[in-house]
């Protein structure tokens, strides 16, 4: 009984609040590891979704054993802002409002709004709008159920939320098959 209650005392009592040492919009939960060392020269807008290992950087040690100096830029990232797994921002970059970094992208430059961007080093691939519209020609875009909403107001997505969507894009992706 006595190891329950320390459990809940260290759990639920004592729990630490999620300090953040950079600046962020409103949706203040992302899957982004923000630079270590100097996150307070990172900002970041609202409406930020990040997918796992993307990584958001402000400072570069390359060359401290030459030097013994940091390379220090601030690092912001726009509005309505979406970074794909295992992408990384580099030190001083400025991400557009409405823009896409895609999977693996390695961004060295600053990125103007509403484009799509890929690659390593990242280019231009397209705009926000042709790749709407390209997955709309391929019938590739699933409409997401209105819980997801959650997600703006810093809640997470419950089993249940999460399992209704699989379903409905299973069942979707069946009839496709059978049509």
């Amino acid at each position: 009984m006595e190891r329950l209650l320390r459990f809940i005392y260290y759990k639920l009592i004592r729990r630490k609040k999620v300090e953040f040492k950079y600046k962020i919009g409103n949706i203040k939960k992302h899957n982004s590891m923000v630079d270590t060392l100097i996150p307070q020269m990172v900002e970041i807008g609202d409406n930020f979704i990040s997918a796992p290992n993307s990584i958001i950087l402000a400072h570069d040690a390359s060359l401290f054993t030459h030097t013994g100096k940091y390379r220090v830029e601030k690092t912001i990232i726009g509005d309505n802002v979406f970074l794909g797994a295992n992408a990384v921002i580099l030190p001083g970059i400025n991400v557009g409002n409405n823009s896409i970094i895609g999977a693996g992208a390695v961004v060295t430059k600053d990125v103007p709004e509403n484009v799509v961007v890929a690659g390593n080093p990242a280019r231009i691939i397209s705009t926000v709008n042709e790749y709407v519209e390209k997955c709309e020609n391929r019938n590739v875009l699933c409409e997401a159920p209105e819980s997801f909403n959650k997600l703006f107001e810093n809640m997470p997505l419950s089993d249940e939320d999460i399992t209704s969507f699989q379903k409905f894009v299973l069942e979707r992706e069946n009839r496709i098959q059978h049509d």
